[in-house]
């Protein structure tokens, strides 16, 4: 029997210790050559502005696995339902989403399990359908996938064409041109939504950069990072999206992409989709991969 490792969005009894601690910090800020305006009272202009950018992104994920090193061996396909936060990123409603918090094969595609017999080496991937934005009011849009980066962890999702329930609906995206950089040390906004039990209120994580990475490809490291959610700094520039970075033989850990790393996807992301096919970045040339992905 294999078991599946979550990394969802459930986090709130660890997170509340930690989101203790980091306001505690957050509040003694340095203001980082800001105005005489208090850290708090930046956060929550943050807040308020980019609240509703934050989404819920929800469907079902068929997944299929090959036990690699046992032929013959059968693992029965089984479906689940997915759910993942994301942000809104222009004013159409496309959506950027962390890719394994949407399909879950991604967690063990590569991995080793259990089973009476001995350990099993698993190959898994999944398709996804019913793909639903659920908005903050909780008006539900019917969506597609329109493009992905396995090596970012990043998913793209946008309203379907012909979907009567987003006519009309005005969206709230975060702008990612009006991007920002931060060093070590700085400290963070992060956005997010809380889970069902508290009607999927929005919620801001105060954070702090504790890396910045730039080789093989841009990356932040940080406290309170959010998969598929913004992260700012005081400044109110937005500084990227929080993703998973994953290894198959070294884990896995939240990082940020950098926004302007985010605006290269999407400018390769067509204005039109006429099938349900999701389109994968593939790395240009010279570029090199994130290594043992």
């Amino acid at each position: 029997m294999l078991f599946f490792i979550r990394a969802g969005c459930g986090r709130h009894m660890a997170f509340c210790a930690v989101a203790s601690l980091a306001s505690l910090a957050f509040t003694a800020a340095p203001r980082q050559g800001l105005a005489d305006e208090s850290v708090p009272s930046l956060g929550r202009k943050i807040f308020h502005q980019h609240k509703d950018a934050i989404v819920r992104v929800t469907g079902v994920a068929a997944i299929r696995m090959t036990a690699t090193n046992r032929p013959g061996m059968n693992l029965p396909e089984r479906e689940e339902k997915v759910k993942a936060e994301g942000t809104i990123i222009d004013s159409s409603g496309l959506i950027v989403l962390s890719l394994s918090a949407i399909d879950p094969s991604r967690l063990v595609d590569g991995r080793e399990g259990n089973s009476p017999s001995g350990p099993i080496k698993v190959e898994a991937s999944a398709t996804l359908k019913e793909l639903e934005i659920v908005l903050g009011d909780g008006t539900e849009i019917p969506a597609t996938m329109v493009f992905k980066d396995t090596d970012l962890d990043l998913a793209f999702v946008r309203p379907k064409a012909d979907a009567e329930e987003a006519k009309g609906v005005v969206f709230a995206p975060v702008n990612l041109a009006d991007s920002g950089q931060s060093e070590v040390a700085d400290y963070t906004v992060s956005l997010t939504q809380l889970d069902d039990l508290f009607n999927n209120h929005p919620a801001m994580l105060p954070g702090q950069i504790s890396a910045v990475i730039q080789r093989p490809r841009p990356l932040y490291l940080g406290t309170n990072v959010v998969r598929g959610c913004p992260m700012f700094s005081l400044n109110g520039k937005l500084l990227g999206i929080g993703t998973l970075r994953l290894s198959k033989t070294q884990g896995q850990g939240q990082a940020i992409v950098p926004a302007s790393e985010v605006q290269k996807l999407v400018e390769q992301i067509p204005a039109s989709v006429a099938t349900e096919e999701k389109i994968e970045a593939q790395p240009k040339p010279g570029e090199k991969s994130l290594p043992d992905s």
